[in-house]
């Protein structure tokens, strides 16, 4: 899989997007996973994708899963308070972006950030967040888990929905 590694992390829209009542975050996983959040305070929506980059300065991000829900008021990681069921999506999108360092606004402080030509979650620019990134970031990690690494020695395990719309694990054993 061809990944960026300047790409890899937590990014988020909040450095550029002063004055809106509404936030986009992305997080690109190192082993191909991620996920786009856009959320304001009354609804959030999360879509779980698989991303590859077929070449520089293109990112192609190939949609699994959508769950929409109610953000958690309370500071820190975005994160849920009711989700609905998750969705399957099968949609492919390439967007062309470059890294670099940015000033957000007039008196601000020079940050890593990424653009996109296209909007990606209603933005284009997003912010390094100061964090590592982990799949406990993404707002629905405990409504959909991840499938395991393709590494891992029991590979013939899946991530179906159950007949409640939540994620489970389904082996072939």
């Amino acid at each position: 899989m061809e990944l960026d590694d300047p790409l890899v992390g937590h990014w988020s829209s909040l450095p550029f997007s002063y004055g809106v009542m509404e936030a986009s975050e992305i997080g690109f996983l190192g082993d191909g996973w991620g996920w786009s959040s856009w959320l304001n305070v009354g609804s959030l929506c999360v879509t779980r994708f698989r991303w590859r980059c077929p070449e520089a300065g293109v990112v192609e991000l190939r949609a699994q899963w959508t769950v929409q829900g109610v953000p958690n008021q309370a500071v820190g990681a975005s994160s849920s308070v009711s989700m609905e069921p998750a969705e399957r999506a099968d949609e492919i999108m390439r967007h062309r972006y470059s890294v670099a360092t940015t000033v957000p606004m007039p008196g601000a402080e020079a940050l890593p950030a990424v653009s996109f030509k296209e909007p990606v979650e209603f933005c284009m620019e997003y912010a390094r967040a100061p964090v590592q990134i982990r799949r406990e970031e993404d707002p629905t990690h405990l409504v959909l888990p991840y499938p395991l690494p393709e590494s891992a020695p029991c590979d013939d395990t899946a991530t179906s929905l159950g007949e409640d719309g939540r994620a489970k694990a389904r082996t072939s054993r």
